[in-house]
Parts: structure tokens; sequence; C-alpha cells
């Protein structure tokens, strides 16, 4: 009896000690490795399974409670409810975790992930199943921690919002620099370019979260912010995040639908949340994804290049090929009917109503460059010239070599008095959009040297357009400070800068370069030359350019980067030394970065015929505007299309050829064309501006219904640069492409 007694003792000591022994070493689930060596492993412990990432060189990544859910009681409150999970299973194509989080006795969530590794990608698909009814409503969430960094310890990326540096973002805007010191970013997908937030860590690791499916659909009044919280089982869209609470790790994570804290119109100047929610009914379900591209990187610059090369490769943006010989027609018979004639003055006036024949203030106003691109729009008349030999092409001709003609009369002399002039008088318009803007001057320059270099080879002589932009060149060089870099902005007619910021000194760069071509003087070459390793050195070395757009100074922007983008393939081309070919490669990337690659809808319940950007039309191609109004689209880039064709010409990397083709395409969604007008006014008609991020005015609304020269411009200096420049690829690219068909007039 005593031996049985003692072996039933030690039986129990020893089922004891391996039970001991299993709790001092968890157990674990290993989901598998990553491409570039990160381990994905679930782990069990008392409460449950947790999941951590680890890699050597990747900082350490974890989330002790996957399945979080927040719930508000429709009043204000809201409470968080995480948990571990409890189950997890092995799958043939991943590993499925459950959890059940409960909120009462009569409601809980049924949260199931499958997790997956794809190559660098470690992926989720989650969803939601709600468990009763209540009033109220609940988002989940996705989250990681980095228990042992900080957050100086990364860089982050938001394309079209923040690329490392909010310095230049703007105070109170989603990447600027008042959320940056607090520790806190979060962005609605629908505004962004892309629904990517990126991680880059100063061991050269990095993590970027990606959106894959976007949906992005919203109501009217959600999309005009009119309430704090809202909760709507039509909300499809989520918020990407980062933050290092006080006393807390840095994290990152994916909440849907959407959730942000920042600075809001109509909602004070103090941050304030804006939370949505779906409702809390039995049999409600919600579903999405997240993905994870887990990677290593020399610099921040190769790791934005390469995350945007991510999405854009998942995302896989649509082509919605027109017909572009046939917008091209429409867009310069619309151009050549806006050339107004006073006085002997011709022109294109700087705005006009895309509705109706209403006339602004300023409608004898024309302007170089920039918004006015008056030379830029004769230009175009005169190719049309070369193209058409009829009466209709050799009107066009004539009222190109007038507004040339008229611009150079009215600004004869240097220190420029402005970058426009009044038709009625001839003479300089004192206006600060007009002002002696570096970028004014140079960019429509630069075009006028093209024009001339072209009509030579026709036989027509130009002396003086080649003596006009002379004498700004002399002068320009003049001016340009020990550093290479040149002021933003002049006082009229005076050495004296307006703006001595250096961040738009790549402006100078194509005119300066042509200008030595054309003359055989070096010291033009030379001076653009040192502007551009002013512009590399100071910022396009970080992947950060900034000051395009002449209206916002020094902020972030699209524009910094297609001009940096012209400078340096201007100096690639000139010398075809390839550092230049990098640079360039370097600016053409950020500049895509901002290009809308998914689909976002207008409100469900919105009135379309009072929407500016139709129900129905694609959004792929518009480009967010500036860092500092994020959400805000134009289509200013869509005139690189040669400059993206000249990159894939020279790296023989494919993806340029693709970004040509977009630009090309999917920028003219919104020109009014026979058999689509919208509610333009006749065809060619754009107007300036769209609103796709939530604002007073709701989205799909832009801040005005005008169209400015600059988008006619752009659209045919797209399209015609890229057929001088390689005709054969202009035929292929265009070649099939069916006529618009569809929308309503």
């Amino acid at each position: 009896m005593r031996h049985h007694a003692l072996t039933s003792v030690l039986i129990l000591l020893t089922t004891l000690c391996t039970y001991c022994a299993a709790e001092a070493a968890p157990e674990r689930l290993d989901l598998g490795r990553t491409s570039t060596g990160a381990t994905v492993t679930f782990i069990h412990s008392q409460v449950g399974w947790s999941i951590d990432i680890e890699r050597q060189g990747l900082p350490h990544l974890s989330q002790p409670e996957p399945a979080r859910v927040k719930v508000s009681n429709g009043s204000g409150e809201m409470h968080e409810l995480n948990a571990a999970y409890d189950r997890v299973l092995r799958l043939a194509d991943g590993v499925e975790a459950t959890a059940t989080v409960r909120d009462d006795q009569a409601v809980s969530f049924l949260v199931r992930d499958l997790w997956q590794v794809h190559g660098e990608v470690l992926s989720v698909q989650r969803s939601v199943a709600v468990q009763g009814s209540t009033p109220g409503g609940f988002s989940s969430t996705i989250e990681f921690t980095v228990p042992k960094l900080g957050w100086e310890d990364a860089s982050y990326l938001a394309p079209g919002v923040l690329y490392a540096d909010p310095t230049y973002d703007g105070e109170r805007s989603p990447g600027g620099t008042l959320l940056y010191a607090a520790h806190h970013l979060s962005l609605r997908e629908d505004i962004l370019p892309a629904p990517l937030l990126g991680l880059y860590f100063k061991d050269g690791s990095s993590v970027a979260m990606l959106d894959p499916t976007p949906r992005g659909d919203t109501t009217e009044e959600e999309s005009k912010l009119a309430q704090p919280e809202m909760t709507d089982a039509r909300f499809q869209f989520g918020s990407l995040s980062v933050s290092q609470p006080q006393g807390a790790a840095l994290q990152f994570g994916f909440q849907y639908p959407a959730s942000v804290q920042g600075y809001f119109a109509g909602h004070g100047t103090s941050p304030v949340f804006i939370r949505r929610y779906h409702p809390i009914q039995a049999g409600f379900s919600q579903t999405y994804r997240v993905d994870f591209r887990l990677a290593q990187n020399q610099n921040f610059r190769s790791f934005s290049r390469e995350a945007w090369r991510w999405t854009w490769n998942t995302l896989q943006p649509p082509i919605h090929e027109i017909d572009i010989p046939n917008v091209r027609r429409v867009l310069t018979d619309h151009l050549a009917a806006q050339v107004t004639e006073i006085n002997g003055h011709a022109g294109v006036p700087f705005v006009r109503s895309t509705i109706d024949d209403s006339h602004n203030w300023n409608w004898t106003m024309i302007a170089m460059g920039f918004v006015g691109k008056d030379l830029d729009c004769a230009d175009a008349l005169l190719r049309e010239g070369d193209r058409d030999p009829g009466p209709r092409g050799q009107h066009m001709r004539a009222l190109g070599l007038a507004m040339i003609s008229t611009m150079i009369k009215g600004l004869p002399t240097v220190p420029l008095p402005a970058t426009g002039i009044d038709l009625t008088t001839g003479l300089a318009w004192d206006h600060i959009w007009l002002a002696p803007w570096l970028r004014n001057a140079t960019e429509d320059m630069r075009v006028l040297m093209l024009a001339y270099r072209r009509e030579a080879k026709l036989g027509h002589a130009h002396p003086e357009w080649l003596a006009w932009v002379r004498q700004y060149c002399d002068w320009l060089i003049q001016q340009q400070r020990p550093d290479g870099s040149f002021p933003r902005r002049w006082k009229p007619a005076s050495n004296q800068a307006a703006e001595p910021s250096g961040t738009a000194s790549y402006n100078a760069v194509p005119v300066l370069v042509l200008m030595s071509q054309e003359t055989g003087d070096g010291k033009y070459r030379a001076s653009a030359i040192r502007a551009a390793d002013y512009t590399w050195t100071e910022y396009g070395s970080r992947g950060l350019f900034i000051g395009g757009a002449s209206d916002n100074p020094n902020i972030t922007d699209k524009e910094a980067g297609l001009l940096s983008l012209e400078a340096f393939m201007a100096l690639y081309e000139d010398s075809h030394d390839p550092k230049w070919l990098d640079r360039a490669e370097a600016a053409g990337d950020f500049a895509e970065s901002w290009i809308w690659i998914w689909n976002l809808p207008m409100p469900a319940d919105a009135d379309d015929a009072l929407l500016h950007w139709k129900r129905g039309v694609s959004t792929v191609g518009l480009q967010g505007i500036t860092a500092l109004h994020a959400g805000g689209a134009d289509e200013y880039l869509d005139c690189a299309v040669a400059l993206y064709a000249r990159l894939y010409n020279d790296t023989h990397d494919p993806h340029y050829l693709e970004v040509t083709r977009l630009l090309l395409h999917d920028t003219k969604s919104m020109v009014a064309l026979p058999g689509r007008l919208y509610d333009m006014r006749g065809p060619g008609w754009q107007q300036e501006n769209f609103g796709l991020g939530p604002g007073p005015q709701g989205r799909g609304l832009g801040s005005h219904r005008l169209w400015l020269p600059w988008i006619s411009a752009n659209h045919l200096h797209g399209i015609n640069a890229l057929e001088e420049y390689d005709p054969a690829l202009f035929q292929r690219l265009t070649s099939g492409a069916s006529q618009p068909t569809g929308e309503a007039q």
C-alpha cells in the first residue's frame, strides 16, 4: 500500500512539474519567415495568444492583445476592449486566429484574423461579427507596438503628407509640426494618394503599412465633418496612425472605420478627435485587410521609393485610355477661343468661369509661368500651326506669335516689374500673383527657348525672343548667392529679394542650360549646376523637395519635385553625367508619390448635379497639391508625361513607362469633351482643383468653378512634348484608345 501511495505521489509531482514547465515555456506557433528574415510567431500565455515579430536588424514588434475593439455609447463616451486570441489554428494558407471580445452580457464581437506571409509582406485579413445589439457604434484596430524604440528612433512616410521632415508641411496640417511634436500622426485614407504609412528606423529597417483593398465610401454629411462622432454602416474607410503616448511604447496601426486626431476647419484651433463607427447590430460584420512590408533600406530616400512602388504594384492603378489626338484638338480649339485681344495686346486671361460667361475682376490679366503660363499657351498654338497648314492652324499660329510679342513688349526691362501684364494697357500688372517670382519668369522663358529652337529649325528667326530671355538670364546669374541659391521672389523692378528663401532655386536651371546651349557661353551652365547642387544638397538628397507652388511659400509639394526633375534632366541630357540622372530619379520618385493610384468614390447620397467631381469618374490620376492641404487635388503633373518617358528611356526602368501612360491618359478624366460635358459650358473646359479629403465643403467639390490657363497648357504640353521627344512611343501609347462615352452632359 505504501508503495502504491508513493507511486501516486511521484506521478502527481511529475504532472505538476510538467505543468509548471509548460507555464514557464509558453507554447509557440510559427507562422513563417518573410523573405527579409522576419519570423512571425504566435505565443501562448495564461491570457491567450499574442503576436511577436523578430528579425536581426529589425526592431522587435509585438501585440499582446491583437483583438482590439473601440466602443462608443453614442454620447461621446468611448472605451476600449482589447483581448488576446482565444485560439490559433494553422491552415493550408496561413494561421487563423480568433477571439471573442465581450462588452457586456448582451454584446460581443467575434474577431477572426487570417495571417499570411508572402515574400517580404505580412498580411492579415480581418472580419468582425457583432453578436447582440445596443445603441452606439464600434471600430476595430490592427496594431503593433515597438517596445524598445521611441518616436525619434524613426522617420515617417505618408505620401502627399509627410516625407520624414515636417518642417515644411505647415503647423496644423495632418503631417505638420504640431502633431509631429505631439508624437501623434493619424491619417484618414481619403486624404492620401495611396493608403500607405511607413516607418523607417535608424538602423535601416522599415515597416510600411498599406490597405491593399481600399474602398473609401462615405456620406455627404460625414465628408463635411459635420459632427465629431458619427455611426453609419456606409462608412468604408480606415485610418493609419503612428504615435507614442506619454509613458507608453511607440505604436502603429490601422483602424476601421477611421478615427483621427488633428486640426479641422470648423472645430476650433485645438486638436480634436473625429471618430467614425459602425453600428452595433446583431448580424453586422466588417471585413478589411492590412499588409505590412518588412524591409531593409540604405536610406530614407530608397525606403520611400520602394514602399511607394510596392504600393503601386499592389493597387495596380488602372489606365482609363482616352483618344489623345481628339483630346488635343478639343483643348487646342478651346484654348484658341480664350485668347483675348484688347488695344493690340493679345493673351489668355488669367481666369475664366467654367460654367457661365461671367468675368472676374482679373479677367484682363495675363501671366507667365505657374498658373498663368501665357507663353506656354502660345507655344501650344504655334505647335498646332505646325500640324495644321490650313486656315485653322495658321490662325492659331498668328495668335501665338501675337501673345509672345505682347509679353515681350510689356516687360522689356530687368529687373522685371512683374511677371504679367494688363491687356487693356499693355503694362505690368501689380499684384502678388504676378510679382517677380523666380518660377513664373523662368518657367515660361524655358518654354520660349524651346519654341525659339523649334522655330529656327523650321526656318523662322526670332532674335528678339533670344535677346529678351538672355537679358533676363544675365541679370539672374548676378542674383545668385555664394551657396548657389536664388531668392524665390524679388520686389518689383528691384534687385532686393522679397522672399529670400532659396527653396525654389531649381526653377532657374532649365532655362540657364538652354541659354548656354544656344549661346555657347558656359557661364549660364555653371550657374545652373550651382543651383542644382544647392537643391540636391539641401533637400533632394533626403528625398524631399520644397517650395514649388508660388502661392504656398516653402511648403512640401509635388510641383517642387516636378520642377526639380526637369532641372536634373536638363543637366543630365546636357552632360550625360550619371549623377544628374540619379538625382532626376529621386525627384521623379518624389513627384509621382503624389499621384492618386486608387479610386475614391464620391459620397453615396450627394447630388451628382452639385458635385464638381462627378460620381462614377475614377480619381486615379489626380494628384495631391501640397502637404499643407492634404486631400486637395489637381492635374498639374500631366505636363510631366515626356519627363517620365525620358526617365524610362534613360534608365530602362519599366515603372516609369507605367507612370508615363497613367499621366497621359488618366489625367484627362474631368476635361469636358463632346459627349461628356459634365456641367461645363462646353468642350475643353475643366475647373482647377477638387477636394477629395473631408472638409467644410465635403468630398467632390473644389474651392471654385474656375478655369486657369495652366490647365490647358499642362494637358497640351504633356501630349505635345511626348510626341516631339519620342514619336514612336507616342504612337504606342495613344493607339487603340476609345472615345469617351457614358457620362451625362
